[in-house]
């Protein structure tokens, strides 16, 4: 057997971590993590354009969903997503996240779309609505309460006619941006 002991600097105590007893095999230790560590995280980046011209419905924006299963039920799930929005008109856009096929972290008194973040494009200078790009940012800590494999994604909705971009200015190509959702499994 194995064993491996840390005195601490200040004389405070010590911790000692011992192997097992068997040599036939290696053998795994594994600590349990203390609340609020984070376990695992896992990106997606969207660099290519996406565009709809979708009208008065929600829309799942491709490439930018995020898999993780979370190690345990107790587990909690902090979503990050930014994105850069874009259309030529006078677009109200507003972005949900769901998990699997619910929506979270939504506003619960909008009469019309309940949703996390919202950007409105509208402007007197047509110029600079084609120019611009809206920057999108949500964090939501999510409690799932499963060990399964868990889908977050985005989702977009616009209230009038004319294209909704990702990653683009409506104007044209010539600049562009990336969009990114990261899922963090954070210890309950």
């Amino acid at each position: 057997m194995s064993k491996i002991k840390l005195n601490a600097a200040s004389g405070g105590g010590s911790v000692a971590f011992e192997g097992p007893a068997s040599s036939g095999n290696d053998k795994v230790i594994k600590f349990p993590a203390a609340p609020g560590v984070i376990i695992q995280v896992v990106q997606t980046i969207k660099t290519d354009v996406f565009t709809t011209d979708t009208e008065d419905s929600w829309v799942d924006v491709t490439g930018m969903s995020v898999n993780i299963t979370p190690s345990s039920t107790s587990s909690k799930v902090l979503i990050s997503l930014q994105s850069g929005v874009s259309n030529g008109s006078e677009v109200l856009h507003v972005c949900r996240i769901l998990r699997d096929s619910t929506a979270i972290g939504v506003d619960t008194f909008a009469s019309a779309v309940n949703g996390s973040a919202i950007y409105d494009s509208e402007s007197d200078d047509t110029s600079a609505r084609s120019r611009g790009i809206g920057h999108l940012k949500v964090e939501l800590l999510d409690s799932p309460s499963t060990t399964s494999q868990i889908t977050y994604k985005m989702q977009l909705y616009k209230n009038a006619a004319g294209n909704m971009h990702v990653n683009r200015r409506a104007l044209n190509t010539s600049v562009g941006a990336t969009s990114t959702i990261t899922a963090y499994e954070v210890a309950g």
